[in-house]
């Protein structure tokens, strides 16, 4: 009995592969950003950034290069991202990924073929941030070199993050809000663009990096819509953050609001909350959207006191008016210019109004233009930072 065991144990023994696959940080190159453009020798341009761990540590670096950037061209991403070994002398890993660079002449062609592999593939996971490349090739924007953080790709995702929680010119889109927004009835996808401040040749040099004023950096630059997976336009920054104010993406932001002739107060909102109620009314889609933001006075150039609650209700009143404005010049150029439900109007007809939703639900992009958008903001100006009264009504 004891010998039949001992013999099980031995057998079940060959049977656990323990960490049959695993990989050595030595031996592995890690890539933190990719580039897709079109290539004049394939289908398809893809350029890697592999990070040197050893020049980002502060302790080991020694100056050189913090990332090597490598292109490839074939027809799909698939063989490119497998092929890499070509020039990276290590095993390529993609599990850490931050940032995916599109090319705008590949978005314009289209995305599906590309995302399809992103999503399949068991390497990749789904939190990077995709972005267009507006007016600059993908590859350019993964080169610029930059004094903080070393390697691009890493810089743009934290820059992209910062931006998302301080102002809210980034729609912070990943693989699965873009899949979810090809699939979806009544929505179509948008993202992120950047492009190159400066020379983007100088700025894939080392000497950026040493610079106080770098000779190139890269900037986020407006918002890429898209319709029916092809790339269509840009929207500016500005529009970008309206089009949060409407999707309830705003986490923080401050304004600029007009208070008196070319004199403005600044407030910051930091709490802000937007709901949408969808019904087809009379044949036509009726959109009620309604914003609830708290705020406090950042800053004033009117000699207004604060310590009056008049000023506080007239300062909400200027801010509200001015959001409502905002948001509304946006919905109307999107319904206008493009056509394109970049909102989820749709989808919140969709999941409040189905009935009505589905007698449309094939040529709702010809219904979007004629939809009636209403716009209701309310702000609650609860404070005036650490000072009530303002040094422009004590000033000699």
């Amino acid at each position: 009995m004891r010998n039949k065991l001992f013999c099980w144990i031995i057998i079940c023994n060959f049977l656990l592969t323990g960490c049959w696959d695993q990989r050595e940080l030595s031996e592995i190159s890690v890539v933190t950003g990719m580039a897709i453009d079109k290539s004049d020798e394939g289908k398809y341009s893809l350029t890697s950034e592999g990070i040197s761990a050893e020049e980002l540590n502060p302790k080991t670096g020694t100056g050189l290069t913090p990332s090597i950037v490598f292109t490839l061209h074939g027809n799909t991403i698939s063989e490119l991202s497998q092929k890499m070994n070509v020039g990276a002398s290590k095993n390529v890993i993609y599990s850490h990924m931050q940032t995916l660079i599109i090319g705008e002449e590949v978005a314009k062609e289209g995305l599906m073929e590309f995302i399809d592999f992103l999503e399949r593939n068991r390497e990749v996971r789904d939190d990077f941030n995709i972005i267009i490349a507006h007016n600059v090739s993908a590859a350019d924007v993964l080169k610029v070199t930059y004094p903080i953080q070393k390697s691009s790709s890493l810089k743009l995702h934290v820059q992209i993050d910062s931006m998302v929680q301080n102002w809210g010119g980034d729609p912070d889109i990943r693989l699965n809000d873009v899949v979810q927004a090809f699939t979806s009835p009544g929505r179509h996808p948008v993202m992120a663009a950047v492009t190159i401040q400066g020379n983007s040749e100088e700025g894939s040099s080392v000497e950026n990096m040493k610079e106080v004023a770098p000779k190139a950096m890269v900037v986020l630059d407006s918002l890429a819509i898209f319709k029916n997976g092809n790339l269509l336009d840009f929207l500016p920054l500005n529009d970008t953050r309206n089009y949060l104010w409407v999707e309830d993406k705003i986490i923080r932001t401050v304004l600029s609001v007009p208070c008196q002739k070319n004199k403005y107060f600044a407030v910051r909102i930091y709490n802000s909350k937007t709901r949408a109620k969808a019904r087809m009314i009379r044949g036509l889609p009726v959109i009620n959207i309604n914003v609830r933001s708290e705020a406090y006075l950042d800053g004033t150039q009117c000699a207004k006191d604060m310590t009056e609650i008049k000023t506080y209700e007239q300062y909400e009143k200027f801010t509200e008016k001015m959001i409502e404005k905002n948001m509304m010049q946006t919905i109307q150029k999107v319904q206008e210019e493009y056509k394109t439900d970049i909102f989820g109007f749709g989808e919140e007809m969709y999941r409040q109004d189905y009935r009505n939703f589905k007698k449309v639900q094939d040529h709702w992009d010809e219904l979007f233009p004629d939809a009636i958008i209403n716009v209701h903001v309310k702000v609650q100006l609860r404070r005036s930072g650490i000072r009530t009264k303002s040094l422009l009504n004590n000033s000699k």
